[in-house]
């Protein structure tokens, strides 16, 4: 009983020295991460308000878990065309090359890409670990537009916030006008931009002018908890024109835009945070969805949600396996396991036989076989005769290269020159890489070393 407690204690401190070398470290209190903006996700970002709405007006919804090259062989997609898809940007998992050329053939088919981004505005979920830094360059991936900021006004009102006054951001220089690329952000942008509301931002976008999608829609708000900038959108003379549907008020800047792109078209938010649970039901958020979704949706056409590229996958995600609570309770069962076999009894390992040394016989009979198998007969026979004349030549003083001394042998009387001859002839053989039979040769090599001592 006692060895068996000392075992238990010994395995108990050798888990506890792998978990301290080799487990995670608690760190300090941590603020708890923002909820992101996917199907299922019922907290301020997510799209749960939003599906249930849908749902209980009847309209299919689908939910995308995988990349946008599966999007032609998404199962309950029966429909090419008619079909509408909200994804939310910067992504959690950046959009790929690979995706860009499936994602514009699946809009030009005549469906319709609805991405709402956080270009003027900047939720908590598109911070941390969600900030995308090739988003504006993802952007123009998949809309085909130029992404640029404004240059700054004499004098900018702040914008509204909820609960309490923020300051607005501090707008960046204006761009080069030979250069359409956005500027470059400062430090001082940077560190603004780290700093989170005490209260959330407001921002609004009101109607440019009358259209479809705009039906009665007067004001939507958008809500940001970090500080943001306003941005622009062209596209090149070689494209479709780019219609320009709302504006922000205090600014004036556009920030919702239609992209026609063949039988289909990009509608594009620069707030990305109006359909989400915290602002769908505020102001006329949920009146331009409605009309989005009547614009675009029809046939057997469905909304689709792109959750895959916010995190909830369906393909392999490293993340969601090792957090995943089933393989926290394997590695546990795994431990209990161990731990009664430490502690179960063993039987000792047998004895092991006694030592045969293997006797000198045997090694050159093994040595000997191993390389008859590995080792061309004209080789050996190449090696014997070499070995043959090295001791001949050592004799007569001279350096040992393994050269023919056939003169001084034929000199030999204890030699007889028949056995000469057909050394000569078996040495020809091995020279041109012939089989030789290396039995008849060891012999008389044999023999004619016997004659000369």
């Amino acid at each position: 009983m006692k060895e068996r407690l000392i075992t238990l204690a010994l395995a108990i401190a050798a888990f506890a020295a792998f978990y301290a070398l080799m487990g995670p470290k608690p760190g300090g209190p941590q603020e708890r991460p923002p909820t992101r903006p996917t199907s299922i996700e019922q907290g301020p970002n997510g799209y749960l308000g939003l599906m249930r709405w849908l749902t209980a007006e009847h309209v299919p919804m689908l939910s995308l878990r995988e990349r946008y090259t599966k999007l032609s062989e998404l199962p309950g997609l029966e429909a090419e065309s008619g079909n509408l898809m909200l994804t939310t940007a910067p992504q959690l998992y950046p959009l790929r090359h690979t995706e860009v050329g499936p994602l514009r053939s699946w809009v030009i088919q005549g469906n319709t890409l609805l991405i709402v981004a956080g270009l003027s505005d900047t939720p908590d979920w598109s911070m941390g670990e969600g900030i995308d830094p090739d988003f504006i360059e993802n952007m123009q991936a998949m809309t085909d537009l130029h992404f640029q900021q404004p240059p700054p006004t004499p004098a900018q009102p702040e914008a509204k916030t909820e609960g309490a006054a923020a300051p607005a951001p501090e707008t960046a220089p204006p761009p080069d006008p030979k250069n359409p690329k956005a500027p470059e952000p400062t430090m001082r942008d940077a560190m603004q931009a780290a700093i989170k509301y005490d209260q959330p931002v407001r921002f609004e976008m009101k109607p440019a002018g009358p259209h479809p999608l705009l039906e009665g829609v007067a004001t939507v708000g958008a809500l940001s908890e970090y500080p943001s900038a306003k941005w622009r959108a062209w596209m090149d003379g070689q494209g479709e024109a780019v219609v320009e549907l709302a504006h922000d008020p205090v600014s004036g800047v556009p920030v919702l835009w239609v992209v026609p792109s063949g039988r289909g078209q990009i509608i594009l938010s620069a707030y990305g945070s109006i359909f989400t649970n915290k602002a769908l039901g505020n102001d006329d958020n949920a009146r331009l969805l409605a009309n989005i979704v009547r614009w675009s949706v029809h046939d057997k056409g469905k909304f689709i949600i792109d959750d895959a590229h916010q995190g909830l996958v369906a393909f392999y995600d490293p993340t969601a396996f090792f957090g995943d609570r089933r393989l926290h309770v394997t590695l546990w069962w795994l431990l209990g396991l161990w731990l009664v076999f430490v502690l179960s009894s063993q039987r000792l390992r047998p004895a092991l036989s006694k030592w045969s040394p293997v006797d000198i016989t045997g090694f050159v009979r093994a040595t000997g076989g191993f390389m008859a198998r590995v080792l061309r007969p004209a080789i050996v026979g190449q090696q014997l005769f070499a070995n043959f004349f090295n001791d001949a030549r050592i004799r007569m003083g001279l350096p040992p290269n393994g050269e023919p001394v056939w003169d001084w042998l034929s000199g030999q009387s204890a030699v007889a020159p028949e056995d000469v001859q057909r050394l000569q002839d078996l040495h020809a053989k091995v020279q041109h890489g012939r089989r030789v039979d290396l039995l008849r040769l060891h012999n008389l090599l044999v023999r004619v070393r016997t004659a000369l001592t």
